[in-house]
């Protein structure tokens, strides 16, 4: 049986059905160690499967040194069609410092993507700052007058401006 000193190979060889309930393990265990592998694979696996159970045992972990990543890994376009769990990772984390790039996905096409972002900032909405604020004002603005669609109406309702 594969022990958790051998994952690292395991998920290099891209040996995702063997290594998923590891890392799985690693997140319940919020095993911290594992940080530095889990963040590299986040970033060069091309297994949205994969990259989808990285995402939510880094948000098990819940350390904020994988927030950086994970938003980047939301701006990377091999994950144009998969980025509702990255999204839902960002939950348990300070995502605060990139509010912006999380609003500016209120409007993908993806439904899930739309109501993660949505929460997110709903989440946070009343702690911003007032320059935050209109940072994520303006953005839905801007989205509202190509689309009125209604999680864009319900978010610019957030802000009241």
């Amino acid at each position: 049986m594969l022990q958790l000193h051998n994952l690292h190979p395991f998920i290099t060889e891209a040996e995702i059905e063997e290594a998923i309930p590891f890392i799985e393990h690693i997140g319940a265990t919020k095993n911290r160690a594992y940080l530095p592998v889990l963040l590299k694979q986040l970033e060069q696996t091309e297994s949205n499967k994969l990259r989808n159970v990285i995402a939510i045992a880094l948000s098990d972990i819940a350390d904020n040194v994988a927030v950086k990543p994970l938003i980047e890994m939301l701006q990377h376009p091999k994950t144009i069609k998969s980025r509702g769990t990255l999204l839902y990772a960002l939950e348990n984390l300070d995502y605060r410092p990139y509010i912006e790039v999380i609003t500016g996905l209120l409007d993908s096409p993806a439904i899930e993507v739309r109501f993660q972002s949505f929460t997110l900032l709903e989440s946070i909405a009343d702690s911003l700052t007032e320059s935050e604020k209109k940072a994520c004002s303006s953005i839905i603005i801007q989205k509202l007058e190509a689309n009125q669609d209604e999680i864009l109406i319900e978010a610019q309702q957030l802000f009241n401006m």
